[in-house]
């Protein structure tokens, strides 16, 4: 018998993979949970052969999950089933031990085909998303510079770097920050020089905007 948690908050989504799951798969047992507190309180509790994991969820999301599997030492091969076509997401859960990572758009058609190719010890990535998979290296190389560089700013210079991802101004930052808008300037400036931004007043904002889950 086959034991499967899926876990995702959009109720209707959930019961419709559910659903097809055991269309397809007659000796399993499917257990569901809502979001990432509840996931994590079953997996203390009982053990899966597989996850079905969302990233994007109330309370816990789907990287939280993965953090408190490693941290835990539970095994289960876990697949990422999400909408969010995006390669840092992508490579951080591959990072933290999925062995799936499978588009909602594409569930219906390739659900199945990844829990095979999973029991088999082999890892599965949406079709469209092969790209990704190809690019891993090189790009958790970049991600690991770019974090090097962030973690070489003072803590000054990361809260005026977080207040400007939220779009304000350098008048308000200062007003936040309590200090003089000439200050921030000279902030923004060394910014610029340690994280390698160059361009016009605007490109420390767009490096921000493609940067944004990388400024905790």
């Amino acid at each position: 018998m086959v034991r499967i948690l899926a876990v995702d908050d959009h109720p209707i989504f959930r019961k419709g993979l559910v659903g097809l799951i055991k269309d397809e798969i007659k000796e399993c047992a499917i257990q569901e949970a809502e979001n990432g507190r509840e996931a994590i309180d079953i997996l203390s509790k009982e053990q899966f052969d597989f996850l079905i994991l969302d990233i994007d969820m109330p309370e816990k999301s789907g990287i939280d999950v993965l953090d408190h599997l490693k941290e835990s030492g539970i095994e289960t091969k876990t697949i990422i089933l999400t909408m969010h076509n995006d390669e840092l997401f992508f490579n951080e859960a591959f990072n933290r031990g999925a062995v799936g990572f499978l588009l909602k758009e594409d569930s219906s058609i390739e659900i199945i085909e990844c829990l095979e190719k999973v029991e088999q010890g082999k890892p599965f990535v949406s079709k469209k998303l092969l790209s990704f998979k190809e690019n891993r290296s090189k790009f958790n190389q970049e991600m690991s510079r770019l974090k090097e560089l962030i973690d070489s700013l003072t803590k000054s210079e990361m809260n005026t770097l977080k207040l400007v991802a939220q779009n304000k101004t350098s008048k308000e930052i200062a007003e936040l920050l309590f200090v003089t808008e000439k200050s921030i300037e000279n902030y923004r400036s060394r910014i610029c020089k340690k994280l390698d931004i160059s361009g016009g007043s605007n490109s420390l904002l767009r490096w921000c905007a493609s940067n944004k889950d990388l400024i905790k």
